[in-house]
């Protein structure tokens, strides 16, 4: 499947989304269900998909990608399959975005979270407020 965010063309496997049983999920709410412990005290809340740029990543680096503990494939299809069974998931941590941006904010961290919510057809994400660690200190 390909997805489109703004400017960014997604793709996500579709061997990926039928593994975590989504074929004709349709979203009970707005947003996925927030892990409040995963916020550590912070306050969440939900943020417009629409509102935050798409994210930018080096050349060949995909979207969904590895990490040390998960492959791309499980990253993805556990997030999916929280989804379905209604699972309290982390929320996305996002950054306010300068006056001169077109956004409100982009994602700091949470970019699996935040594209398969797009997927599977949240128009919001819950979400945290991070500090921006690439801006100049001043």
């Amino acid at each position: 499947m390909i997805l489109t965010h703004h400017d960014l063309k997604i793709e996500l496997d579709d061997a990926w989304w039928a593994e975590a049983g989504m074929t004709g999920f349709v979203p009970s709410g707005r947003s996925f269900c927030p892990n409040v412990q995963a916020a550590e005290g912070k306050v969440i809340f939900e943020a417009r998909i629409d509102e935050v740029g798409s994210i930018r990543r080096n050349p060949g680096v995909g979207i969904f990608n590895d990490n040390e503990e998960a492959t791309a494939r499980e990253r993805v299809v556990r997030i999916l399959k929280g989804f379905l069974e209604g699972a309290a998931i982390p929320p996305v941590m996002l950054v306010k975005c300068t006056s001169n941006s077109d956004f409100r904010w982009k994602i700091g961290n949470g970019s699996h979270r935040f594209y398969c919510s797009l997927a599977a057809g949240f128009s919001h994400v819950p979400a945290i407020e991070g500090l921006d660690f690439s801006a100049p200190y001043i």
